[in-house]
């Protein structure tokens, strides 16, 4: 239940990331209803790299101000009632700043203001309002399942109830940023949803196809090329690429390759004796391996260990009876460098031709999916 913040929490993240090179001025005009009595604003103009914000007191007179500068990226922008513009979130107002001539209308309210004539924040404010019935689903599921949470149903039982649904409205929110990437090639907010879009749905090779539809002028911005190079490293292990191959010394020192596993279904799961995180869901993916293995899926755990007697004894305690290799290197571990993995446990569910069809898979999620490509073997 906790995605819809996470979400919501990502697309406020999208004001924080607009960095584009440019080289311009912009000129911010503003107007405030006189019964509002504010005598002086705040402005604070920050950036995607983390740079220092910079603040500036903005005098009001007659109920308008200006605000003139110079800027090479948009950025995100804060009018703010008091110096530091994080004291009260309540009393702020965050826009896009970009070149040219921006306006801004506070009438009743400094949150509410209305913003316009800065593209990037034009494309945010239509996008926010396009994504509204998505989002709105969402609420509501979550917002049924908090009732049924406090009604006494226990946690496990709500989340068995609404996992489903909660993630077939995420996938629609998914298809329609997608889609709304594809019509709007030339918006800045299409360069921003392709790292999400991409991290939810594993798939990088297709981020790379959608960032390539994308405006030339957006695609060689700052952002671009940092976005292009997250997707770059990512493509390898992406969902539609074939794994990359493991050859590994296994429990008994002998060689062992992920090649041999060719013609099943196979789990890569990346874990370690000293990863509590891993050890908690390892019943997780026994289950799937007693539900599963004799109908052509098998796993190949890859231990992050640091010595083989602890690698050995959690095998055997966790009655992992699958196939295991490691070269007791840690986060060193040839494989681990190879799959860019820096946090465990992770896992890379590969088809029979070796090709990644799924990523990160835990818990119910893991049997979803294998419901999913067996069907005749279905378990809740």
């Amino acid at each position: 239940m906790k995605y819809l913040k996470s979400l919501l929490f990502c697309l406020l993240l999208l004001f924080s990331v607009l960095a584009r090179a440019q080289s311009g001025s912009f000129v911010v005009t503003g107007t405030i209803s006189p019964s509002l009595n504010i005598s002086k604003l705040f402005f604070t103009r920050s950036s995607f790299y983390g740079g220092d914000a910079k603040t500036q007191a903005i005098t009001i007179l007659n109920g308008k101000f200006t605000i003139k500068g110079n800027i090479d990226a948009p950025g995100p922008a804060f009018l703010s009632l008091s110096g530091d513009y994080k004291a009260d979130p309540s009393k702020v107002r965050q826009f896009i700043l970009d070149e040219g001539n921006i306006r801004i209308t506070i009438k009743d309210d400094l949150t509410k203001a209305t913003v316009s004539g800065s593209k990037a924040q034009d494309d945010v404010t239509r996008y926010t309002k396009e994504q509204v019935p998505f989002v709105a689903k969402l609420n509501s599921i979550n917002e049924e399942a908090q009732k049924k949470s406090s009604s006494g149903i226990s946690p496990d039982s709500v989340a068995a109830q609404y996992r489903l649904p909660f993630r077939d409205a995420q996938t629609e929110l998914l298809k329609f940023q997608k889609s709304f990437i594809i019509e709007n090639p030339q918006a800045f907010i299409s360069l921003l949803l392709i790292p999400d879009l991409a991290r939810a749905s594993q798939n990088f090779i297709e981020a790379d196809s959608l960032f390539n539809l994308l405006d030339t002028k957006i695609r060689s911005t700052s952002t671009g090329k940092m976005i292009r190079d997250f997707i770059g490293k990512e493509k390898k292990i992406s969902v539609g690429a074939v794994a990359p191959a493991i050859s590994m010394a296994d429990t008994s020192g002998k060689s062992f390759s992920l090649s041999s596993l060719r013609g099943k279904y196979v789990l890569i799961d990346f874990w370690a004796a000293w990863c509590a995180p891993c050890r908690d869901e390892n019943p997780n993916v026994v289950m799937a391996h007693q539900t599963f293995k004799d109908r052509g899926f098998t796993i190949l755990g890859v231990s992050l260990d640091r010595t083989r007697e602890a690698w050995i004894k959690a095998i055997h305690k966790d009655n992992l009876k699958w196939q295991h290799v490691s070269d007791l290197r840690e986060w060193q571990s040839s494989a681990a460098v190879l799959y860019g993995i820096t946090s465990i446990p992770r896992n890379f569910l590969l088809d029979p031709r070796g090709k990644i069809i799924a990523r990160d898979l835990r818990g119910p999620d893991l049997i979803d999916k294998l419901n999913e490509i067996f069907p005749e073997k279905v378990i809740k």
